[in-house]
């Protein structure tokens, strides 16, 4: 019996340390004159207008950040390379795969893989 709750003591500090910090990835896709936006701020968005281009301006960035950030490392679309900023902006592509990523070095030490996310922009015919 102690050793059953010794072990699930042992996955639960684990699972709620996991969560003790969890950025989270999300991005934002401006439409051009007169466009909607559909979930800026999360980790889908997207944006529809008018304008027959190729592409729209877009950024991603973290949100839920509890610690102090020593380096990003941006990659997909997020093509900032390495940075100390917790916001990229991006060109966002007509009908592409525009999905980005980020790994966090943080101050401390540790480090925080984030989530994907994902922006779409689409323009009429």
């Amino acid at each position: 019996m102690k050793t059953t709750i010794k072990a699930l003591t042992l996955i639960a500090s684990t699972v709620f340390a996991g969560q003790a910090f969890s950025a989270e990835l999300v991005c934002a896709v401006y439409a051009k004159s007169g466009g909607s936006s559909w979930g800026n701020g999360t980790a889908n968005c997207e944006a529809f207008d008018y304008s027959f281009g190729n592409s729209t301006g877009g950024r991603f960035y973290l949100k839920g950040v509890t610690k102090q950030i020593k380096e990003v490392r941006w990659s997909g679309a997020a093509r900032c390379g390495t940075t100390t900023s917790s916001s990229c902006s991006a060109t966002i592509r007509a009908y592409g795969t525009n999905s980005a990523s980020a790994t966090i070095l943080y101050t401390d030490g540790t480090w925080e893989q984030t989530n994907t996310a994902r922006a779409s922009y689409e323009t009429g015919h």
